[in-house]
Protein backbone atom coordinates (compact mmCIF):
# COMPACT_ATOMS: atom_id res chain seq x y z
CA UNK A 1 0.00 0.00 0.00
CA UNK A 2 0.64 3.77 -0.67
CA UNK A 3 2.28 5.40 2.11
CA UNK A 4 0.07 8.54 1.73
CA UNK A 5 -3.05 6.25 1.78
CA UNK A 6 -1.99 4.77 4.81
CA UNK A 7 -1.60 8.16 6.43
CA UNK A 8 -5.09 9.15 5.24
CA UNK A 9 -6.60 6.05 6.50
CA UNK A 10 -4.96 6.37 10.24
CA UNK A 11 -5.82 10.32 10.20
CA UNK A 12 -9.78 8.85 9.17
CA UNK A 13 -10.42 6.66 11.90
CA UNK A 14 -8.41 8.87 14.66
CA UNK A 15 -10.77 12.05 13.59
CA UNK A 16 -13.80 9.36 13.41
CA UNK A 17 -12.93 8.16 16.90
CA UNK A 18 -12.65 11.82 18.49
CA UNK A 19 -15.70 12.90 16.58
CA UNK A 20 -17.88 9.80 18.14
CA UNK A 21 -16.49 10.61 21.32
CA UNK A 22 -17.05 14.50 21.31
CA UNK A 23 -19.90 14.81 19.27
CA UNK A 24 -22.43 13.98 21.82
CA UNK A 25 -21.18 16.06 24.62
CA UNK A 26 -21.78 18.49 22.75
CA UNK A 27 -25.96 18.01 22.24
CA UNK A 28 -26.04 16.33 26.18
CA UNK A 29 -27.90 18.88 28.76
CA UNK A 30 -25.32 20.41 31.33
CA UNK A 31 -24.68 17.87 34.47
CA UNK A 32 -26.68 19.26 37.29
CA UNK A 33 -24.34 18.86 40.59
CA UNK A 34 -26.56 21.03 42.95
CA UNK A 35 -28.18 18.00 44.10
CA UNK A 36 -25.04 16.03 45.24
CA UNK A 37 -24.21 18.26 47.36
CA UNK A 38 -24.25 17.02 50.64
CA UNK A 39 -24.07 18.80 53.59
CA UNK A 40 -23.02 18.46 57.13
CA UNK A 41 -24.78 17.40 60.19
CA UNK A 42 -23.86 17.87 63.55
CA UNK A 43 -24.28 15.38 66.13
CA UNK A 44 -24.77 16.93 69.33
CA UNK A 45 -22.32 15.39 72.32
CA UNK A 46 -23.63 12.89 74.88
CA UNK A 47 -25.79 13.78 77.88
CA UNK A 48 -23.70 14.33 80.84
CA UNK A 49 -25.61 13.41 84.12
CA UNK A 50 -24.30 14.94 87.29
CA UNK A 51 -25.57 11.79 89.09
CA UNK A 52 -25.60 7.79 88.25
CA UNK A 53 -29.43 6.73 88.94
CA UNK A 54 -29.89 3.33 90.09
CA UNK A 55 -32.37 1.34 92.29
CA UNK A 56 -30.45 2.14 95.86
CA UNK A 57 -30.28 5.91 94.80
CA UNK A 58 -34.10 6.05 93.87
CA UNK A 59 -35.50 4.38 96.77
CA UNK A 60 -33.50 6.19 99.21
CA UNK A 61 -34.40 9.41 97.99
CA UNK A 62 -38.21 8.39 97.85
CA UNK A 63 -37.97 7.88 101.62
CA UNK A 64 -36.57 11.29 102.40
CA UNK A 65 -39.35 13.35 100.87
CA UNK A 66 -41.94 14.19 103.20
CA UNK A 67 -45.91 14.17 101.81
CA UNK A 68 -48.07 16.52 103.63
CA UNK A 69 -50.79 15.03 105.86
CA UNK A 70 -54.15 15.54 103.51
CA UNK A 71 -53.85 16.09 99.80
CA UNK A 72 -57.07 18.27 98.63
CA UNK A 73 -59.19 16.11 96.25
CA UNK A 74 -60.95 16.77 93.70
CA UNK A 75 -63.14 14.48 91.90
CA UNK A 76 -63.38 14.86 88.15
CA UNK A 77 -66.23 13.03 86.14
CA UNK A 78 -65.40 12.34 82.95
CA UNK A 79 -68.54 11.32 81.20
CA UNK A 80 -68.44 9.62 77.75
CA UNK A 81 -71.49 8.99 75.10
CA UNK A 82 -72.11 6.30 73.34
CA UNK A 83 -71.39 6.42 69.75
CA UNK A 84 -75.40 5.16 69.24
CA UNK A 85 -76.00 8.40 71.36
CA UNK A 86 -74.11 10.75 69.31
CA UNK A 87 -76.62 9.85 66.81
CA UNK A 88 -75.05 7.37 63.80
CA UNK A 89 -77.20 7.07 61.16
CA UNK A 90 -77.31 4.74 58.41
CA UNK A 91 -78.86 4.39 54.66
CA UNK A 92 -81.16 1.31 54.36
CA UNK A 93 -81.18 1.00 50.71
CA UNK A 94 -82.12 -2.89 50.60
CA UNK A 95 -82.69 -6.07 52.47
CA UNK A 96 -82.06 -9.04 50.35
CA UNK A 97 -83.13 -13.12 50.98
CA UNK A 98 -80.38 -14.15 48.68
CA UNK A 99 -76.64 -13.39 49.65
CA UNK A 100 -75.15 -12.99 46.42
CA UNK A 101 -77.38 -10.56 45.33
CA UNK A 102 -77.04 -8.66 48.65
CA UNK A 103 -72.71 -7.98 48.08
CA UNK A 104 -73.87 -7.81 44.59
CA UNK A 105 -75.80 -4.66 44.97
CA UNK A 106 -73.34 -3.62 47.59
CA UNK A 107 -70.40 -3.73 44.84
CA UNK A 108 -72.49 -1.72 42.87
CA UNK A 109 -73.37 1.23 45.71
CA UNK A 110 -69.66 0.93 46.71
CA UNK A 111 -68.96 1.95 43.23
CA UNK A 112 -70.47 5.16 43.13
CA UNK A 113 -67.96 6.16 46.29
CA UNK A 114 -70.46 5.65 49.33
CA UNK A 115 -69.46 3.21 52.46
CA UNK A 116 -71.75 0.22 52.49
CA UNK A 117 -72.28 -2.72 54.55
CA UNK A 118 -74.18 -5.64 54.72
CA UNK A 119 -75.22 -6.91 58.24
CA UNK A 120 -77.43 -10.38 58.80
CA UNK A 121 -80.74 -10.46 60.70
CA UNK A 122 -82.52 -13.29 61.27
CA UNK A 123 -86.16 -13.71 60.56
CA UNK A 124 -88.68 -15.74 60.75
CA UNK A 125 -88.33 -17.19 57.08
CA UNK A 126 -84.43 -17.48 57.55
CA UNK A 127 -81.82 -15.06 57.37
CA UNK A 128 -81.84 -11.89 55.58
CA UNK A 129 -78.91 -9.75 54.26
CA UNK A 130 -79.62 -6.12 54.93
CA UNK A 131 -77.30 -3.03 52.57
CA UNK A 132 -76.96 -0.25 54.69
CA UNK A 133 -75.00 3.30 53.94
CA UNK A 134 -72.93 4.55 55.83
CA UNK A 135 -72.64 5.46 59.11
CA UNK A 136 -72.94 9.47 59.32
CA UNK A 137 -72.94 11.37 62.52
CA UNK A 138 -75.11 14.65 61.51
CA UNK A 139 -78.61 13.53 60.62
CA UNK A 140 -78.64 16.37 57.71
CA UNK A 141 -75.53 14.55 56.11
CA UNK A 142 -77.31 11.42 55.71
CA UNK A 143 -79.90 12.81 54.18
CA UNK A 144 -78.57 14.22 51.69
CA UNK A 145 -76.27 11.07 50.94
CA UNK A 146 -80.19 9.34 51.02
CA UNK A 147 -81.33 12.06 48.61
CA UNK A 148 -77.96 11.60 46.34
CA UNK A 149 -78.52 7.67 46.61
CA UNK A 150 -82.03 8.20 45.11
CA UNK A 151 -81.00 10.62 42.21
CA UNK A 152 -78.10 8.10 40.95
CA UNK A 153 -80.03 4.86 41.55
CA UNK A 154 -83.81 5.69 41.92
CA UNK A 155 -84.68 3.62 44.77
CA UNK A 156 -85.73 5.16 48.13
CA UNK A 157 -83.54 4.43 51.00
CA UNK A 158 -85.07 4.34 54.33
CA UNK A 159 -82.53 6.46 57.37
CA UNK A 160 -82.02 4.89 60.19
CA UNK A 161 -80.35 5.45 63.64
CA UNK A 162 -77.53 3.15 64.59
CA UNK A 163 -79.64 1.89 67.37
CA UNK A 164 -82.15 0.59 64.86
Amino acid sequence: MDQDLKQRLVGAVVITALAAIFVPMLFDDPVDESGKMISEIEIPNEPVFSQEYNAENISSNIDDVELPKSLPLKEKRIVQKPVASMGSWFVQVGIFGNEGNAYTFRDKIRSQGFPVTVTTISAKNGVLYRVRVGPELDKKRAEKMKEKIQRLNGLKGILISSTD
